[in-house]
C-alpha cells in the first residue's frame, strides 16, 4: 500500500481473518501489556444521545508498545435495535493508523471482533478467577455478546458440563439454546426467562443483558461462584455480595458504571451511591501478571466486570490487517489528502 491508501475490510472478510482461539489468546495479551504499563488506553468517550435516541456512541483509542500498533474503535450501542431495526444492539468500526506519520492504513468492521473480543474477556476472567472444578455455567442474556461469552468461557475452562440460558425475548433464546446443541452436542443445555432462577447452581455466571435496571443485586449467589459482567448495572449492594471484585480498567469501569447507575438511579426516583476504588480488589491484567492475587479460596464469591478495552479490538485488528494485506484481500482505497 501508498501513503495516503486505505484497506477497507467487511464483516464477512474480517471473519475470515481471525479466530476464537486467536481472540482468547490476544485479548489475554492485551491485558497484560496494559498491565506492565505497555499500552495506552485512555478511558473511553460516550457520547450520549439519550433522550432524542436510546443509545450512545463511544470513541475508544489505543496504542500498544507491543506490535507498534495504534487504532481506535468507535461502537455504538443502542438496545431497541434487535426488535425495534433488526440490527445488533453493538456496532463498530475499527481504524487502524501507521504509527510513524499518524495516517489511516485501514478501516474495517468492528462489530465481529467486538462480539469475539467480548466474549474472550470473559474467558480471561473465568480461567484466571473462576474454580477449576466449575461445572455449571449460566448466560445471563443470551444474545450474541452471551453466546459469544459461553464459547471462550468453555474454552477457558474445559470441564463445563451444563449450560444454562436466559433471556426475557423468546427467539434469542430459542436460538441460544438450538446453535449451542449443534456446536457443542456432549454439553446439556436448558434454558429459563427468569435470572434468579439461571443463577440456582451456577458455578460460572455471565451478565450480558441489555436491561435498563440493576438485576444482580436481586440475585442469589452460591458459595464460590464466579460472576463475569458483559452489560450489568452494578451497584454498591450488588459488589458487597462478593469477597472480591476485580475489573478490566478500574477508571474506565466506575466511570462506566456510575454514570449508568446513577441515570436508572434517577429515572426510577432512587438515589444512587457511587462505587469507589475502595470497591475494587484489582485489575484483570494485574491477576495475570500476579501483581495481584485472584481466587485464593474456592468458597469465595468472585465478581469480574469488564467495560471494554480499545486494546482489545486494536490488538484483534491489527492481526486481521497483516492478514488481509497477505491474502489481497479487501478493497484499498485512497484518502486523496496528500495530493
Amino acid at each position: 500500500m501508498k501513503e495516503g491508501e486505505i484497506l477497507f475490510l467487511s464483516k464477512d472478510e474480517v471473519r475470515r481473518f481471525i479466530t476464537a482461539d486467536e481472540a482468547l489468546e490476544l485479548s489475554e495479551k492485551a491485558l497484560e501489556e496494559f498491565s506492565l504499563g505497555n499500552a495506552n488506553n485512555p478511558s473511553k468517550l460516550v457520547l450520549p444521545c439519550y433522550p432524542y435516541h436510546n443509545g450512545h456512541i463511544n470513541s475508544m483509542p489505543s496504542y500498544m508498545k507491543y506490535g507498534d500498533v495504534a487504532g481506535v474503535k468507535i461502537v455504538s450501542v443502542y438496545n431497541d435495535n434487535p426488535k425495534t431495526h433488526h440490527l445488533p444492539t453493538t456496532i463498530g468500526t475499527i481504524i487502524l493508523f501507521d504509527p510513524d506519520t499518524g495516517m489511516p492504513k485501514a478501516i474495517m468492521d468492528g462489530t465481529l471482533i467486538t462480539d469475539l473480543r467480548t466474549g474472550a474477556v470473559s474467558g480471561v476472567n473465568a480461567k484466571h478467577l473462576a474454580r477449576k472444578d466449575s461445572k455449571t455455567l449460566a448466560i445471563i442474556g443470551s444474545g450474541v455478546q452471551g453466546y459469544t461469552s459461553m464459547q471462550m468461557v468453555l474454552k477457558a475452562v474445559p470441564g463445563i458440563e451444563e449450560v444454562v440460558g436466559c433471556n426475557t425475548f423468546a427467539p434469542h433464546l430459542e436460538k441460544f439454546i438450538a446453535d449451542g446443541k449443534a456446536e457443542y452436542p456432549h454439553l446439556t443445555f436448558s434454558g429459563c426467562t427468569d435470572y434468579r432462577e439461571a443463577m440456582k447452581g451456577a458455578d460460572i455466571a455471565v451478565y450480558a443483558t441489555s436491561a435498563d435496571v440493576p438485576l444482580l443485586e436481586n440475585a442469589e449467589v452460591d458459595e464460590g461462584c464466579t460472576v463475569i459482567t458483559v452489560c450489568e448495572l452494578l451497584t454498591k449492594k450488588a459488589v458487597g455480595m462478593f469477597d472480591k471484585w476485580f475489573v478490566d480498567f478500574d477508571e474506565c469501569a466506575l466511570e462506566r458504571y456510575n454514570d449508568g447507575g446513577r441515570m436508572s438511579a434517577e429515572a426510577r426516583g432512587l438515589v444512587w451511591e457511587d462505587l469507589t476504588m475502595d470497591d475494587v480488589t484489582g485489575e484483570t491484567g494485574d491477576v495475570i501478571t500476579g501483581k495481584v492475587p485472584g481466587r485464593t479460596d474456592d468458597r469465595q464469591k468472585i465478581l469480574a466486570g469488564a467495560v471494554g478495552m480499545s486494546v482489545e479490538d486494536v490488538i484483534c485488528a491489527d492481526l486481521v490487517f497483516k492478514r488481509a494485506m497477505e491474502a489481497g484481500a479487501g478493497r484499498i482505497m485512497d484518502l486523496e489528502c496528500l495530493k
